[in-house]
């Protein structure tokens, strides 16, 4: 029973060795895979068994594949993909051997410095068409991108849209009724000379000033003005609701009036400038805001100065911030080219630059 046990013992450490072994080889032949993968020139890894273990990629251009005999690999690295000789095998084939040596693997590594150069056409045919093919598919995938973007940002305009007319023909219109009926409470109350009539007065000053905060913030989640007016006529109501909701100065420059010809291209401009003045006033601390139109040479360029907190530019690489992403996505589905940098003397200059944007007129400054 003992010398059972024994056997039985023995048996499952040889087991296992055998399995680490086979592990130890394995993860042997997975480090030379990575470094051929890597090797500038066609690369074998071959085993004891004269057989072909590992092998890169500019190998398999030559017509190496893993088992393949050692012969036959000699005979693909040095361009020749015939049957094998009769006799000795040939010499002088233009490959380099090393002998490779662990405590579980012994066989040899060899790579051949020249068969690029014999099998260029095809290599370099080959090697053409994958990188056509990877740009195919590059392009595909920018492609499929930008529809998606185009998607969200779609998504995002129909769902302000729907909650401004909430807005305006809902909690506006209810606001409006409440406004009237404390009119008409105040008017009675002053005629009776109430103790109350100053009360009431006050009530419907803060209803008048609900209703118009209500109104910017509908016409700030869709600027129906953008569909009637030009984009500076657009802008001067943007920054007459910025002064009324957030209490700040705002200033207007027209050097000229961009020929902006669709609709959606004009709200792509006015979010990237609502996004970049709320985020001026919110994160930046700003009290005054001045907007710019320009055309400067071929391109036009609609700029927003803060005097808030400068940028940090470094905080801005890789931000993913959707306010700053948003605004990314938007110059990109312009093709405009977006800079947000810090002003010397204080503040944040964003500027939207659109390339061969035409004039309607020139204007001066407001």
């Amino acid at each position: 029973m003992t010398t059972h046990f024994a056997s039985t013992k023995q048996a499952a450490r040889a087991a296992a060795a055998a399995t680490a072994a086979l592990a130890a080889r394995g993860d042997l032949i997975a480090r030379w895979r990575h470094d051929l993968a890597d090797w500038p020139t066609p690369a074998v890894l071959i085993d004891a068994a004269h057989s072909v273990v590992a092998c890169n990629e500019l190998a398999t251009t030559v017509g190496v594949t893993v088992q393949m005999t050692l012969e036959l690999a000699l005979l693909a690295l040095a361009g020749d993909r015939g049957p094998p000789p009769s006799g000795p095998p040939r010499t002088g084939l233009g490959v380099r051997i090393h002998r490779v040596e662990a405590e579980d693997f012994s066989g040899w590594f060899i790579d051949a410095p020249d068969a690029t150069e014999r099998h260029g056409g095809k290599a370099q045919a080959r090697i053409s068409q994958r990188l056509a093919d990877s740009n195919l598919r590059l392009q595909e995938e920018i492609r499929r991108r930008r529809f998606l973007e185009r998607q969200v940002l779609s998504v995002a305009e129909n769902e302000k849209r729907r909650i401004s007319l909430d807005l305006h023909d809902g909690l506006g219109q209810h606001l409006t009724g409440l406004a009237f009926l404390a009119r008409g409470l105040s008017d009675e109350l002053k005629a009776q000379q109430h103790r109350l009539t100053g009360d009431a007065e006050w009530i419907v000053r803060l209803l008048n000033d609900a209703i118009s905060k209500t109104r910017a913030l509908a016409r700030g989640l869709w600027p129906v003005s953008l569909e009637r007016d030009s984009m500076a006529d657009s802008i001067r109501r943007l920054a007459e609701d910025l002064e009324s909701i957030f209490n700040v100065s705002c200033a207007v420059q027209v050097i000229a009036e961009p020929d902006i010809m669709s609709n959606v291209a004009a709200h792509h401009v006015f979010r990237v400038l609502q996004e970049a003045a709320n985020n001026a006033i919110k994160h930046g601390a700003a009290r005054r805001l001045t907007f710019r139109l320009e055309a400067l040479g071929h391109d036009f360029v609609i700029s927003l100065t803060n005097d808030g907190v400068a940028v940090d530019p470094d905080s801005l690489t890789g931000s993913r911030g959707l306010g700053v992403v948003g605004m990314r996505l938007r110059a990109d589905a312009l093709g405009a080219a977006l800079a947000i940098e810090p002003v010397p003397s204080g503040g944040t200059e964003v500027s939207l630059t659109l390339p061969g944007v035409g004039i309607l007129q020139a204007r001066g400054r407001s």
